[in-house]
């Protein structure tokens, strides 16, 4: 029965959002052109997107195709049942997969075939560069710095957290006095605040694209697609203009694009590249790595003061490379806080050779029709000293504290367990020995841009991620200021 003094509140019809993320189908974007076109959503692909809907305006159509499905909605050790290492490390074993065609000579080689992509797994260190590996980088320090800067801010990296764990406080004292004073805290792309400025609940202490993926939804509308499989590059006249993309259940589209940006990996990317006949004498050559040595230490109980913890969160150290030292090395917690036990992990800089390089193989296809590739990787004999050298660090290191090394003692992992590929397609000013420009433009291909870690030049002993964003933040500004 209604009220006589009061009237009924009127239905209003409500939208339903079936996914935590808006999806688009690929039967609507086919009837669609792009401003640009971004293939691949990890760290390069989420943060030229975010710059790309920061900088256009409403009339500017922006489009993203993943190859995976939706798996996690942030990084899952923001996930309160994966917080455990051995869950945590359970599913990623799950979840991750080879990457066909990167052995024997990558053996190690892996890849997360979801949106956000690795970035929903790895560790949030972050470092920039050594300064005499972006010395050689075809962009100026000045604009380096600059886009760094963006890059940690979104990303909140940082190296100072305002509570002190003691024992962090006591391995890092201790390495600075016994021979490693460029010893310190790893930034890290952790977010601790409860709460934003507009009092938006955070939820993601740890970074990851989806972050990039959900601020861009409140500057500009965006078409997303998942499962949609990039298998060709279109060019007309000189110029990328579309996209040919195939769903699981093979049926084949054609999206078409002014503007391409490819984050599709150091594998992926010159794969389809290489499969499109786009022109470049380096594309899918000079691919890097880091060659990676990893010891466990165990720390003697009379080191430490009685009941001090071996809780580490949020804390790991980094021992950066210096002039002589083209290496980097991370420690971390390993095992339970009762074992008191460390992992230090060494990565070292590898050289950019022609020779370490992608190809298609000619025999073999994938489920969509493409060629797999075949890698052809091995480390020089400079590599090789690095290694030595890194080896005799981390034996130092462990002096430092008078801890046990545990077994197999110093060991080297396989090519491509260190998750840093790198280099295939990387940027330079000659179009013989880089493939694209410094804005990360294909050379002679008008609008079809590289912006994952297949365009860096080098990185020296440092994690590609913080890297990789800041020149994917770089290219999308390049883009914008030429299609205004």
């Amino acid at each position: 029965m209604s009220s006589p003094f009061i009237s009924e509140c009127p239905e209003v019809a409500q939208a339903i959002q079936l996914n935590w993320l808006p999806l688009a189908s690929l039967d609507e974007m086919e009837h669609r052109e792009y401003d640009v076109l971004i293939v691949g959503s990890g760290a390069g692909g989420g943060a030229a997107l975010w710059r790309m809907c920061q900088r256009w305006g409403a009339d500017k159509r922006i489009g993203v195709i993943e190859a995976g499905d939706t798996l996690l909605d942030t990084h899952a050790r923001n996930i309160s049942t994966l917080s455990d290492e051995f869950r945590f490390s359970s599913y990623l074993r799950a979840v991750k997969q080879p990457v066909e065609g990167s052995a024997p000579d990558m053996l190690g080689a892996t890849q997360v075939t979801a949106l956000g992509g690795k970035t929903l797994f790895w560790t949030a260190i972050a470092p920039r560069p050594y300064a005499g590996v972006l010395a050689d980088w075809p962009v100026p320090m000045q604009e380096l710095n600059y886009y760094f800067g963006i890059a940690e801010q979104f990303m909140n990296v940082r190296d100072y957290f305002s509570f002190k764990y003691p024992m962090w406080e006591v391995l890092l004292n201790r390495l600075q006095v016994n021979g490693f004073p460029q010893a310190k805290y790893a930034p890290r792309a952790l977010d601790f605040e409860p709460l934003n400025y507009k009092g938006t609940i955070n939820s993601n202490v740890y970074f990851s694209s989806i972050q990039f993926l959900g601020e861009s939804l409140n500057l500009h509308p965006y078409d997303l697609a998942v499962q949609a499989r990039a298998t060709r590059i279109l060019t007309c006249g000189g110029r990328a203009c579309g996209v040919e993309v195939m769903r699981k259940d093979k049926r084949f589209y054609r999206l078409k694009a002014k503007n391409i940006i490819l984050s599709a990996g150091a594998f992926q990317t010159p794969r389809l590249l290489l499969h499109s006949a786009i022109p470049g004498p380096s594309i899918g050559h000079y691919l890097q790595n880091h060659s990676y040595l990893r010891v466990t230490v165990q720390m003697r109980q009379e080191g430490f003061a009685q009941g001090i913890s071996f809780e580490a969160f949020p804390y790991a150290l980094i021992i950066p490379q210096t002039e002589g030292h083209p290496y980097q090395i991370q420690v971390y917690p390993s095992g339970l806080p009762d074992e008191k036990k460390l992992e230090l992990n060494a990565f070292g800089s590898v050289e950019p050779r022609y020779a370490n390089r992608i190809t298609l193989d000619p025999y073999k296809r994938d489920e969509y029709g493409v060629p797999v590739i075949k890698v052809d990787f091995s480390y020089s004999y400079r590599d090789w000293a690095v290694m030595a050298q890194m080896s005799q660090t981390l034996l130092r290191a462990a002096a430092a504290w008078e801890s046990v090394i545990q077994p197999p003692g110093i060991c080297l992992l396989p090519p491509g367990a260190d998750n840093h590929e790198s280099g295939t397609c990387r940027m330079g000013i000659d179009p013989y020995t880089s493939a694209t420009n410094p804005f990360g433009q294909i050379h002679n291909i008008t609008g079809l841009f590289v912006a994952d870690n297949s365009v860096l030049p080098g990185t020296g002993g440092a994690n590609p991620a913080l890297s990789t964003i800041a020149l994917a933040i770089r290219t999308a500004d390049y883009i914008a200021a030429s299609n205004p």
